[in-house]
């Protein structure tokens, strides 16, 4: 019996992006001067390999422009099914997301991890958001809960902390692009 319910509190939006938001985003992202991808604790392609590009929410971009909204309305659906966030102190969406390329079976997150950390903003963040930005054939694995598969224009949220450990689904099969980042307290 479970005394708890049955909701993981990983919610899936499909189309949350339409294919012509996320063509313009992967074009944007490959036409940018993108670099390794890095974890909390550095350059580790061990755990993590991957290109990568930060990006922000308060500057002016097509990339920014387009995430934003779609983000905005996903999250108003996640804070209607579960308002006890609303009791929280105030959070918001986190400026920085990162846009990740992982193509071929050596590149993915390998290493299991959580979104909350022990250090700088990572201590303030509530839950984690990613936007599949292709269809791919490897998507997100999590520890406790069923595996995410990689869908064209799909977002997906989960909560921060370890209890929603994941990683990539190894090894990747393909070509990935995914646009990523976090809710965090103010």
């Amino acid at each position: 019996m479970n005394l708890f319910g049955t909701s993981s509190f990983i919610e899936v939006y499909d189309k949350a992006l339409t294919e012509k938001e996320c063509q313009i985003i992967i074009d944007s992202f490959e036409k940018s001067e993108y670099y390794f991808g890095y974890t909390g604790s550095g350059y580790r392609p061990d755990h993590k390999k991957c290109m990568q590009m930060v990006y922000s929410f308060p500057d002016v971009n097509p990339v920014s422009n387009i995430l934003r909204p779609c983000l905005t309305r996903c999250l108003d659906r996640y804070y209607k099914k579960y308002n006890s966030l609303n009791d929280l102190s105030y959070f918001s969406i986190y400026d920085n997301y990162n846009i990740q390329k992982y193509d071929g079976e050596e590149d993915g997150y390998k290493a299991w991890h959580c979104e909350h950390g022990s250090e700088g903003e990572a201590v303030k963040r509530i839950l984690a958001w990613m936007f599949y930005l292709n269809d791919a054939k490897s998507g997100t694995e999590f520890k406790y809960y069923p595996t995410t598969n990689a869908k064209r224009g799909r977002c997906v949220i989960w909560p921060a902390g370890f209890t929603h450990m994941h990683k990539g689904v190894i090894p990747n099969k393909g070509l990935k692009y995914i646009a990523t980042g976090w809710v965090s307290l103010d």
